[in-house]
């Protein structure tokens, strides 16, 4: 690169949007999904397009590549390279504009495809091309590697709904890109100027090219490789915005595309069909297509296996019966419920006469239905994810073939990779005959490499004999762009090198993609010399086999980086940073744990920083297809970085909040809580801690819970054979006792013997700040005092989400007795759960209460990740009051994490987007319920609504005492 601080400061004296030049960011943006990895040269973040303009200046003055960049989910290394990489992603995400009669809109290119569905379903309309990642897919990298998804049969690719496309050239030329008749065509290609220059030149391509575009272009309708010349050839119509769908960003970046919208379908079903062998299932695809199925996706036992063990989606497995070798999902449009009712049960008793199959359940649209779609949407990152050194990998997984020779294909690619020792997964896209076949390597090992490259090269002969496409919906990039001459023929791929010349002559666009690309196996992300750097953990990670191994469990999928739905990554969410989504902070434990970055290794400096807005909510360990569990990763992180760079004064008070909490309540409370209360105190402590002073610290109880239940206790004390222990957790215990006198009363309601377990500290505030070795120590005297519980076959049960987590999730893989961890697992439990357990095995035959009215519910983030709010909510709904609860992620407080004055603000920006309006917007005569001890303070401070804790707000009622109620 010429003169890279000359660049920089070229570039920061006229870019408004972000520009990142350290080894870390550029090591985050270095991978995508697939199996490559490229050191950029620089990132911007453009705020809007005069940003966008300038960059594209300066690098042309300085001859510098660029690579435009959207959610960086590419399965093929189509967004990796040395350049000057363009993210769109975080401020040019804008729809623009919505014609809902004619049935189009406008948007900016790091606009990501659900965000804009959510949208147009107010219209009834949607953008209707569907990838597994649509949750955080960018418009403009689904027309740049034109996407297809599940719905294609229907819907065709991204290329058959762009109608047109404002794009910016490497020198600076804009081009408004759109339909136009022959004769508008021919005006355009007489102007004397680049644009005249473009159009004259492509249709001389064109035209020179017509007879072989039509010979050697793919006849399926899943084709996504080279330039899209047969676009051109069937038609007087031409759209060069087609020409730039699929082109990779190696012709033009996108500034503004108009997009076709399709109607949203009035009504859906879905029909599982069942399989006991693999290649039952690719056979019935073709009877099933005169149903005129929206989808056929095939799902095979790796993926099923994985999905009954992944923590989020195993609640959704409900649908799948025995144990198949395979199954289709076959999902039914219609204009009416009968119509789509009656289709799949057509199809049924056509596939049960010619015994097809063995089990065929039939949904229609609601719960059961997005069930399955959500295993299936899962199915690329739970497969991706799969533990040990072999990863199913991205590289023969996107031919598409015609339907009617796709079972002796699939046949015979699994013989090949059987001759090269290699197991495989699969999943995808039947009806249209792109099946994603993942071969399972470790690129670590040279004979893998060669796997690879043997496997790539006979599969690639095959789907050429078959007449198939070497790329369905994936694209070229890294991966498949080296077999383009010899698929499409020298002919043609000299006209890709025109094509490209004509647009980028420079060739400082994306190069290396589609044409003049590398071979398969350079550039790995790994590689025979990579090398992890030995670690030290105080974890077992007896799941996931090691730290190294949980590390490498992050794929690149970017599922962290969804804005809709779930609570994973609130941080991300709130600052759309890769730095802060769950993949960027893999990445760079990655790259600083194999020595790629500074010498400092997992104790860097600037890794602490990555990690700094990690707020340990553990959604990922859920919410991740591949269970990543960055919470317990960064705790092991922090306690390096403590060990080579110590702890500060507010590392010490967070650390021993706790002990403060035991020794400062009772007779000191009074005092501490005043002074704690004042002006002159809150300064000290932000000057002092860092805590900021706009916060108070929690109150201290007048008198801890413990010696309430010592003193009152035995005044209603039941002996009774159902006996349960409540653990005194440090919230209930010294903040607010009075959930523990409800909890107490709850399960005595219900008829319960309570033993007080008040044994320490759980361990959380330790466990989440990185102190392992102390909470190792500490936990092992709790767990200790704990285990006469456990093994009388006690169920111990918590109030508090992350006391819970700790005791039964931590903890367990802190020990070194993996039997005690066992128990911890299995006898500790949230009170809803235990209640609802109770219930389900016939134990506990009462009927609840409200005590409060109405109900809406805000789930602690280790409530959801671990427990769901499912069995408190289900418990709630048998009082016969309305329960609700609020979509939220996070409510930005995470423990300490919202006192510390330089995360106040953004503690507060991820409250508010969607908790505190939903708070605000309470029905009056609601109670707001928050089992979480910070949430329940952050909504406070930010709404002045006080929540209550579950156990407030319910009680049970035996059957006769209900009787007795409703008589008097």
């Amino acid at each position: 690169m010429d003169g890279k601080q000359a660049v920089l400061s070229q570039l920061k004296a006229c870019i408004k949007g972000d520009i990142l030049d350290d080894d870390y960011s550029l090591g985050m943006y270095a991978t995508d999904a697939s199996i490559y990895q490229i050191k950029p040269l620089l990132i911007i973040l453009p705020k809007d397009e005069s940003d966008v303009k300038k960059a594209v200046e300066i690098a042309a003055k300085h001859k510098i590549k660029l690579l435009p960049r959207g959610g960086g989910t590419s399965l093929a290394g189509q967004t990796v390279g040395e350049a000057l990489v363009l993210d769109f992603s975080k401020y040019m995400n804008k729809i623009l504009e919505i014609n809902t009669e004619e049935k189009w809109v406008k948007v900016q290119p790091g606009m990501v495809r659900d965000e804009l569905n959510e949208v147009l379903s107010a219209y009834n309309l949607h953008f209707a091309p569907d990838p597994a990642t649509s949750s955080r897919a960018n418009v403009g990298g689904m027309v740049g590697n034109n996407s297809s998804g599940t719905k294609s049969i229907l819907f065709g690719k991204t290329v058959d709904h762009v109608l047109a496309a404002r794009v910016l050239l490497a020198d600076g030329t804009e081009l408004y890109l759109h339909e136009l008749s022959s004769e508008a065509y021919a005006e355009k290609a007489q102007q004397n100027d680049r644009e005249g220059q473009i159009y004259r030149g492509f249709r001389e391509t064109i035209q020179q090219q017509e007879a072989e575009i039509k010979a050697r272009f793919p006849k399926v309708m899943r084709r996504v490789g080279g330039y899209n010349l047969d676009e051109f050839v069937y038609t007087d119509r031409w759209n060069l915005a087609k020409l730039i769908s699929g082109s990779e960003g190696t012709l033009a970046i996108s500034l503004e595309l108009k997009l076709n919208l399709e109607p949203l379908p009035k009504y859906k079903s879905v029909a599982v069909v069942h399989f006991s062998e693999l290649p039952e299932a690719i056979q019935a695809v073709q009877p099933m297509l005169p149903f005129q199925p929206s989808a056929i996706e095939i799902l095979d036992e790796t993926v099923l296996k994985l999905s009954k063990e992944n923590l989020m989606t195993q609640q959704h497995c409900h649908f799948i019966e025995k144990e198949p070798a395979a199954i289709l999902i076959v999902e039914f449009f219609g204009e009416t419920y009968e119509d789509v009712m009656q289709r799949p049960q057509a199809m049924i008793e056509v596939l049960k006469s010619k015994k097809i199959g063995y089990a065929y359940p039939l949904f229609p649209e609601g719960k059961e239905y997005d069930d399955v779609w959500i295993v299936r949407k899962k199915g690329l990152g739970l497969m991706l994810g799969i533990k040990g050194e072999k990863k199913p990998l991205p590289f023969i997984e996107d031919a598409g073939i015609p339907v009617a020779v796709l079972p002796e294909y699939i046949d015979k690619v699994l013989k090949i990779c059987e001759k090269h020792h290699t197991q495989v997964a699969m999943y995808a896209h039947a009806s249209v005959g792109v099946i994603h076949v993942r071969p399972i390597l470790d690129l670590r090992q040279e004979q893998d490499i060669e796997n690879l490259k043997n496997i790539a090269n006979e599969t690639f002969e095959l789907v050429v004999s078959y007449g198939g496409s070497w790329s369905g919906e994936h694209g070229d990039g890294l991966v498949r762009s080296a077999f383009n001459e010899h698929f499409f023929g020298e002919q043609l791929y000299q006209a890709f090198r025109e094509i490209k010349k004509l647009f980028d002559p420079e060739n400082v666009m994306n190069p290396g993609k589609i044409v003049e690309a590398q071979t398969i196996e350079h550039n790995l992300r790994y590689g025979t010399k990579y090398a992890d750097q030995p670690v030290k953990t105080e974890f077992q990670y007896r799941f996931e086999n090691s730290f190294r191994e949980a590390v490498h469990m992050c794929t690149g999928v970017g599922e962290c980086r969804k804005m809709l739905g779930g609570t994973m990554c609130p941080s991300f969410k709130a600052t759309r940073d890769e730095e802060h989504s769950t993949r960027g902070r893999a990445n760079a434990m990655r790259l600083a744990m194999s020595g790629q970055l500074d010498q400092e290794g997992l104790g860097s400096k600037r890794l602490h920083q990555v990690l700094d807005l990690c707020l340990s909510c553990k959604a990922c360990k859920s919410e991740c297809p591949s269970n990543v569990d960055m919470a317990k990763m960064k705790s092991d992180v922090t306690q390096i970085y403590y060990d080579e760079h110590g702890i500060s004064l507010r590392d010490r008070l967070i650390r021993d909040s706790s002990k403060a909490a035991a020794l400062l309540s009772g007779t000191l409370s009074k005092g501490v809580n005043t002074i704690q209360q004042s002006a002159v105190f809150r300064s000290a402590m932000q000057s002092l801690a860092g805590f900021d002073k706009r916060r108070s610290l929690p109150k201290y109880a007048q008198e801890p819970f413990y010696k309430w239940f010592e003193k009152n206790n035995h005044k209603d004390k039941r002996s009774s054979s159902k006996k349960v222990v409540l653990f005194a957790d440090t919230y209930l215990n010294f903040h607010e006792p009075q959930i523990g006198i409800s909890a107490l009363e709850l399960l005595n309601s219900c008829g319960y013997e309570v033993i007080l377990a008040n044994v320490g500290c759980c361990q959380r505030p330790k466990i989440s700040h990185g102190f392992l070795r102390d909470a190792k120590k500490e936990g092992a005297e709790t767990v200790k005092k704990l285990k006469p519980y456990l093994d009388q076959g006690l169920n111990i049960v918590v109030c508090e989400p992350s006391c819970a987590s700790a005791l039964n999730d931590d903890l367990p893989d802190l020990l070194e007795d993996e039997a005690l961890a066992k128990q911890l697992k299995t006898q500790v439990m949230m009170i809803d759960v235990f209640l609802a357990k109770e219930i389900a095995s016939g134990n506990l035959k009462v009927n609840f209460e409200a005590v409060a009215g109405d109900m809406l519910i805000h789930g602690h983030c280790h409530q959801k990740a671990l427990y769901s709010t499912k069995a408190m909510k289900s418990i709630c709904e048998h009082t016969g009051q309305k329960v609700g609860e609020i979509p939220s992620g996070c409510c930005g407080m995470a423990g300490s994490f919202g006192y510390e004055k330089e995360h106040y603000d953004i503690s507060e920006k991820i409250g508010e987007s969607i908790l505190f309006p939903a708070v605000r917007a309470m029905e009056e005569g609601s109670t707001l319920v928050a089992n979480g001890f910070s949430c329940r303070h952050q909504i406070e401070h930010f709404t002045g609504v006080k929540p209550k804790h579950w156990v407030e707000v319910i009680r049970a009622v035996s059957p006769s005492e209900e009787a007795e109620n409703s008589e008097s």
